[in-house]
Order: C-alpha cells, then structure tokens, then sequence
C-alpha cells in the first residue's frame, strides 16, 4: 500500500528499509526498522522522508516503519485527498518516529461513508495504543527480571526464571509482501567480546562479507525490469 500511494505522489524509488536487532538480557531483544525515502529525481543520494518501527519480529518491525511513513506521506501530499487514499489515517512526525494521530471529520463525509470512516479512526487508534503498551509492558519486564537476577545469582531462585520464552507468533499472523529486492547481507559487526556474546543465528560474523549493492530500485511504471537491472548491477 505504500509504494501504491507512493507511486499516486509521483516517487521515483522503492522505500529503504534498514532493520537492527536491539540486543536486550533476558530474551528481550527486539528489532527496529528504519525506512527512508528518496525524492524522485534520479541519482538521489540524500532522503527527503524517514521514519522507524518497532517489533518484537523482523515482519512486525517492517510494517510498523512502513505504516508510520504512509501516514506521514498522507499529510504531506495533498493530491492524495482526492485519490483512494483520502480514508487513511494521516499525521504529524514525533519524537523518534513515532505520531500523534490528525483524523478527518468523518460528519463531513457522506452519509454512506462515515461508518467506514470511524472504523478507520478506531483501528488506527486502537494500533497506535497497543504499540505503546506493547513496549511499556516489555519495559517493565525487563526491569522485573533485572532486580530478580540478583536473587538468582544468589542461588534463591531457579537460572530459568531469567530466560523467558522469546516472542513467536502463529504461523498465520503474517503480513503482505513490501516489495522491492532484499539485498545480500552486508559486513557485520565484529564477534561482540565479553561475558554474554550475541547469540547470532548466522554464525560467526566475518569481516570480509561483500557491502550491499545498490538499494535504490525503481518503482513500477519507470520502464524496464526491476530485477534484472538490480541483479545486473549486483
């Protein structure tokens, strides 16, 4: 849905998204997903638009950066009120990506589109309020588990009330696809030196793994294949 609308506003490229695992004690990592947008004009190096999201998947970190960039694009560009993106929710950036809502008075739209236009509203907000519960709550678990490590490291209680079950949702809460091309994996960090290396499901972290190639892809409708020219270039 964001590169439909983004293709309405005229953009040239695919939205970049950047995803980094915030590495937390007590199986309480979680992801953030950095999206940036580049204006239309080729040769672009510099985003004109950025947002983040917050998850506790690599899917859900994706879908909360790219629902925050819809939002914000649909406030910005006001050739998107008379299109079929006029009903989605729109709003102001805030402190570290995140947003307060700004809603269109629904008692202004025709009679047969208001109820459509408050369910709209209602999920936008009852999204907006479980993220930040979400998070609030994941924040003081861990702070919990923090002051009861101490009374485990004194031998009073069981190692594995430290180690909660990580965060795995069924099989078919999945979201769509957010198009573009998923680059190779690009150099990592270093292996992380201390007590509590990073339990990295890929292995030892090299040095000499190729960068990334070029992540600008162009959006449908520019002329030619979009995965031939990247993988050509790649």
């Amino acid at each position: 849905m964001l590169v439909r609308m983004m293709s309405v506003a005229g953009y040239r490229w695919y939205p970049e998204y950047t995803v980094e695992e915030q590495y937390r004690d007590f199986n309480q990592s979680e992801y953030m997903c950095t999206i940036r947008v580049f204006p239309d004009y080729p040769g672009a190096e510099e985003p004109i638009n950025w947002s983040y999201g917050l998850g506790v998947t690599v899917d859900m970190a994706v879908q909360d950066a790219s629902y925050s960039m819809l939002t914000i694009m649909r406030v910005r560009h006001a050739l998107l009120q008379n299109s079929e993106f006029c009903y989605a929710p729109s709003s102001q950036p805030g402190e570290e990506g995140y947003l307060s809502g700004v809603y269109f008075d629904s008692s202004l739209e025709d009679p047969l589109l208001q109820s459509t236009t408050e369910m709209l509203e209602n999920r936008d907000r009852d999204a907006r309020a479980l993220r930040i519960e979400l998070y609030a709550t994941r924040a003081r678990v861990w702070m919990a588990l923090t002051q009861l490590a101490r009374i485990v490291q004194t031998g009073y209680g069981d190692m594995e009330m430290l180690n909660p079950v990580r965060t795995h949702l069924p099989a078919h809460v999945d979201w769509p696809a957010i198009g573009g091309v998923t680059p190779l994996r690009g150099p990592l960090l270093p292996p992380v030196r201390g007590p509590r290396p990073h339990p990295c499901t890929y292995g030892s972290q090299g040095s000499q793994v190729r960068v990334f190639p070029d992540p600008q892809v162009e959006l449908p409708g520019h002329g030619g294949n979009l995965y031939q020219m990247f993988y050509a270039d790649a």
